[in-house]
């Protein structure tokens, strides 16, 4: 099932990966974007981790 969290992955995936083949932004901005976005998506990833303790993997044993 996509949920909104694979739908943010992948959207930012294909901001990263197209991004650096358009002439949006200069080499210094084109970096800090992607600084920027991985930042976010290092937090983003951490709170499902470990404040709402969901990930897609299942533990068999539990099953």
């Amino acid at each position: 099932m996509m949920t909104t969290f694979h739908w943010i992955h992948i959207l930012v995936g294909a901001w990263l990966a197209l991004v650096n083949y358009m002439s949006l932004l200069s080499s210094e901005q084109l970096m800090l974007n992607n600084v920027i976005i991985g930042i976010i998506v290092a937090i983003y990833n951490a709170y499902f981790l470990f404040v709402k303790n969901n990930t897609d993997v299942k533990n068999p044993e539990k099953q």
